[in-house]
């Protein structure tokens, strides 16, 4: 959905835009902004040091008009201050993990492979990984993750299972939850459409990484830091996180400090399913900014 967010992206009036790249990530939507507009400035923020790094690479390519941070989006406030930005015209969110995250079993991402259970966008932060969560979480706080989180309605037979199995061996990898898992489908019940352990495995990263909350807190950041015209353009494939998106934007126009830009959320192509079938499932909502003052709970 690279043309429809630049398209709502980018103000037609500003001759040298300074954006935001609230997820790096692979690098698609930064180098989409640099190559399309030519006097745009992109600030890259990514939680991911892999990201990071592939930020800064890029950044040889297009000197001064790059600047990777390595920083979860919920730091947006802080890393504008910290370069001596005040304002931005517009920002961008592509959220869910990349292709990069989920084709690295190490990451324990992914129940296809054996890798350790960390999940940590961020591996060298301190963050509690899937691995502690699930050797200390009560049986009840478990299974809330998974059914709040992954929409799981086994989710507490699935808990009921962890809980049993880390009694006797502490889930250390990818394969110990999935067996969990696995373990804790009703007798008889027949596999079809995704794998058990999709929604498991969902959840518990968007747990690790406090997902919903971090998004919240940016989105207060970003409409404070978004010049008067300027966009904000979010593409979600979550449902949790698109609810967190649209109440937003619907507080906004209330308040009156942002116009909704997309009435109903737009979704991909059937041609850009066809070559990206994770793509499926996003939303692509757009707000921009008005020129009054935001009030205090905004």
């Amino acid at each position: 959905m690279l043309d429809e967010t630049l398209a709502l992206l980018a103000p037609a009036d500003v001759e040298s835009p300074v954006l935001v790249d609230c997820t790096f990530g692979a690098g698609g939507f930064t180098q989409g902004i640099l190559t399309r507009i030519p006097g745009a400035r992109v600030i890259a923020l990514d939680a991911d040091p892999e990201a990071y790094d592939r930020a800064r690479a890029l950044a040889r390519r297009y000197e001064q008009r790059l600047t990777p941070v390595h920083a979860n989006f919920a730091q947006l406030a802080d890393v504008l201050a910290s370069l001596g930005v005040g304002s931005v015209n517009g920002v961008v969110y592509d959220l869910g993990l990349s292709s990069l995250q989920l084709a690295d079993a190490a990451r324990g991402f992914a129940f296809a492979g054996e890798g350790e259970l960390d999940m940590r966008l961020d591996p060298t932060s301190d963050a509690a990984t899937a691995a502690q969560l699930l050797a200390t979480a009560k049986e009840g706080e478990i299974a809330d993750i998974i059914f709040e989180f992954g929409d799981e309605r086994n989710a507490r037979r699935i808990a009921r299972q962890i809980v049993r199995r880390r009694e006797r061996s502490p889930l250390r990898t990818t394969s110990d939850l999935v067996a969990a898992v696995l373990a804790a489908q009703p007798r008889g019940a027949h596999r079809r459409g995704i794998h058990p352990a999709t929604r498991t495995f969902l959840a518990l990263r968007m747990a690790v990484n406090e997902d919903l909350d971090s998004l919240a807190a940016s989105l207060e950041a970003a409409i404070a830091c978004v010049r008067p015209g300027g966009r904000i353009a979010v593409i979600s494939f979550h449902s949790g996180e698109d609810r967190v998106v649209k109440h937003q934007f619907a507080a906004w126009r209330r308040a009156g400090v942002a116009e909704v830009l997309t009435r109903k959320p737009l979704s991909p192509t059937q041609t850009e399913i066809a070559a990206n079938p994770r793509s499926r499932s996003a939303k692509l909502r757009a707000a921009a900014r008005t020129d009054q003052n935001l009030p205090r709970s905004a």
